[in-house]
């Protein structure tokens, strides 16, 4: 039986951000797909069951809260952390619920990976890439 990957969804609105969380993903062990926005990133948890999802807030023109609904009611078994500026925290967390993972950017890529390993794995498909 082959050895499946965790599969990781990474929406991020700069190419250096979005290059950084895949190498660092992938260092765990992840099989990672990239996107720049919330639109794409949306389509893409349609087509896959993913075991975390990593959203930029700046990569998402929608209200935060709104996405985090959609995740908990859409995807309930994936793990949704949000990045956002250290001086919108606060208000998100206010917005998105306590139980919502919010990390600051700049990344610190040990948090991320912290946070990705920080829910129980429910079992996942692969890309096919």
């Amino acid at each position: 039986m082959a050895n499946r990957k965790l599969l990781a969804l990474v929406s991020e609105d700069t190419e250096l951000g979005r290059w950084a969380l895949t190498r660092a993903l992938e260092a765990e062990g992840f099989e990672v797909q990239a996107v720049s926005d919330w639109v794409e990133a949306s389509s893409w948890l349609a087509r896959a069951r993913f075991s975390l999802a990593v959203v930029a807030v700046s990569s998402a023109p929608e209200n935060c809260a709104d996405i985090v609904a959609y995740v908990r009611q859409h995807h309930p078994h994936t793990h949704l952390v949000l990045l956002a500026d250290q001086d919108s925290i606060g208000e998100l967390q206010l917005a998105c619920g306590p139980k919502t993972d919010i990390l600051a950017k700049p990344l610190d890529l040990e948090e991320v990976v912290h946070a990705a390993h920080s829910r129980p794995v429910v079992g996942d498909e692969t890309l096919g890439t």
